[in-house]
This record gives structure tokens, C-alpha cells and sequence, in this order.
């Protein structure tokens, strides 16, 4: 079962992807707030407001800049879990990549905390690591994995994990 992944994550020879996430981010309720600071702008203009139409369009326009810079971190930042590793990928300009081998992981926590695990399985994934590395992992993004599809990682995970499958 392969998995969609940006070209730029690096995986070994063989190497097969089983799940494939973003980090949580709420589009739908900030793209409507900015839809109806639009439409506040537009509406100020049918009254011939100019007070209501600037505010509402200048508004309009820095949440709509604000949506964007969020969005470009967001959409680089990845978590891919394969067959022999779990990895994670971040940075827009610089993109660095942090992975963790299976064999290294001792302990996988899932934490679904409410409301937000009602949003798209949103959770947490703890992972305890192995070795001498382990708290450069830990820096690197590889300890607390927080993600929409939680569930389906966790499960995958702790499938792959399980000896004798």
C-alpha cells in the first residue's frame, strides 16, 4: 500500500510507505471568517460605507496574508511512517527530514485529546526511542507527533511493531 509523499523525502531502497500525514490545521472555520470579512468589505461598498468597506477589505486582505504564510509551513510539514521507519519532514526554505527506525522504538502512546480528536482523528503520538541518539530524535521532531489521521498511524504503527505479523 502505497502512499502519496512530497519527491523530496528521502526513503531507502525498497522502502514502502504505509501512512502518510499533515499536521492538524483548521482550514474550513479560519477560509470562512475570511470569506465573511469579504463579503463585510463588498457590502460596505453596496452602502456606499467607505468606513465599513475599508475595514472589511483590509481585514480581508491581512487574514488572507496571514492564511497563506500559515499555510506554506503547514503544507511542508509532513509525518510518513513506512516499513522500516518513522520520519518527519519540515521547513519551507530549508527542509530537513528526521527519521527514527523501527527497531529503535521501545514504547508508542496514542493521546486523542477533546474536542479536537473529533476534528479528522486528530491526536498525539508519543514514541520512546532507543540508543544513544535518542534525545537528538527527540529535537529533532521525532518524540511527540502530533497529527490529523492519528488513529490510523497509531494502529499501522503498533501493527508493525507487534512481532510475528
Amino acid at each position: 500500500m502505497s502512499q502519496k509523499i512530497p519527491g523530496d523525502i528521502i526513503l531507502e531502497p525498497n522502502e514502502q510507505v504505509l501512512v502518510a500525514t499533515h499536521p492538524l490545521f483548521l482550514w474550513e472555520p479560519i477560509v470562512l471568517i475570511w470569506l465573511v470579512l469579504g463579503t463585510l468589505g463588498l457590502y460596505g461598498f453596496g452602502l456606499r460605507d467607505a468606513v465599513i468597506a475599508g475595514i472589511g477589505l483590509v481585514t480581508f486582505l491581512v487574514v488572507g496574508l496571514l492564511l497563506f504564510i500559515t499555510w506554506i509551513p503547514w503544507r511542508a510539514r509532513w509525518f510518513v511512517l513506512t516499513d522500516r521507519r518513522v520520519i518527519a519532514r519540515w521547513g519551507v526554505l530549508n527542509r530537513n527530514q528526521a527519521a527514527l527506525l523501527l527497531e529503535r522504538i521501545q514504547d508508542a502512546s496514542l493521546m486523542r485529546p477533546f474536542p479536537l480528536s473529533l476534528v479528522r482523528d486528530y491526536g498525539e503520538i508519543h514514541v520512546e526511542s532507543a540508543g544513544e541518539l535518542s534525545d537528538e530524535k527527540i529535537s529533532a521532531g521525532l518524540r511527540d507527533l502530533r497529527m490529523v489521521g492519528a488513529s490510523r498511524f497509531y494502529r499501522t504503527l503498533t501493527d508493525v511493531l507487534t512481532p510475528g505479523r
